[in-house]
């Protein structure tokens, strides 16, 4: 908890799940309450103890744990701190609101499609990693790149750009949406391809299905190649390395405490970042 507002609200949500006499299971290093009710975890078993994890935070701090619990298949329920919060659904100012509603019952389960992007290199085995918004190929200089992209073995494009976004549906919002990529409902299962300042005009997103896989190659003389997860993860790799992408088993498990549609969500946290 780096932020003192959020140290500052983790102690006045543990006062009050403890009144309603809760078990409380909190991260080594974070934060130091002395409770019977509280016990505290390493970070090597703390995801898969508690019934559900409250992330006090942005959609940066929900992302992180995303990638975590989505293998113990453990909902997530964010209170948002940050600005937008596209992920998070409560509010700092109504925390108490909405930890009602959490130990009430009155709430549902929204799953998010997730990404696996493996990473071949040449006479090693390949290394996993997940993502919950998006998988990222681009230079660290920032210079334009030849990128041949296809699905299923067959070429989709040889892109000349700054780089690639491949992004689920809930990563729409965010790098993906900056690139002029659309916005797409959360319930559909579909991937996004959407080359970043491509060098051709008419080059735009692609909206591929759930089960096809995306591999990403390299033009032999490119530099400094890096692959990122939800702009959080950094991988260095080669010209020679290849990269797939495809739709994990694994999902993200969102806490929601109301009917508010996705596009009313969205039109909601797009109308406040154009009036901040």
């Amino acid at each position: 908890m780096e932020k003192p507002d959020s140290k500052a609200l983790a102690e006045r949500c543990i006062a009050y799940l403890i009144n309603l006499g809760f078990k409380i299971a909190l991260l080594e290093g974070q934060i130091q309450v002395q409770h019977e009710l509280i016990h505290y975890y390493a970070s090597s078993v703390f995801y898969k103890k508690p019934d559900c994890i409250i992330v006090l935070g942005g959609d940066g701090t929900l992302l992180y744990v995303a990638r975590r619990t989505c293998y113990y298949s453990v909902p997530i329920f964010g209170i948002n701190l940050g600005k937008l919060g596209f992920l998070t659904e409560g509010e700092a100012a109504h925390y108490e609101e909405a930890l009602r509603n959490l130990t009430t019952g009155h709430y549902s389960i929204e799953e998010r499609m997730m990404l696996d992007c493996i990473i071949t290199r040449k006479n090693s085995i390949p290394h996993d990693y997940i993502a919950l918004n998006d998988v990222l190929v681009k230079s660290r200089g920032s210079r334009m790149m030849e990128i041949r992209a296809s699905a299923n073995g067959s070429t989709i494009d040889i892109f000349r750009a700054d780089g690639v976004i491949v992004s689920t549906p809930t990563g729409s919002t965010g790098y993906s949406l900056a690139a002029g990529g659309p916005l797409v409902s959360p319930r559909a299962n579909v991937m996004i391809l959407n080359p970043i300042c491509p060098h051709r005009l008419h080059d735009r997103a692609y909206i591929l299905p759930e089960d096809e896989v995306v591999t990403l190659e390299f033009g032999e003389r490119e530099q400094d190649l890096v692959v990122t997860l939800d702009g959080q993860t950094t991988v260095s790799i080669t010209p020679e390395d290849k990269v797939q992408v495809q739709k994990s088993s694994y999902c993200t498990r969102l806490i929601r405490l109301n009917e508010m549609s996705s596009y009313e969500r969205l039109r909601i946290k797009l109308m406040s970042d154009i009036e901040e």
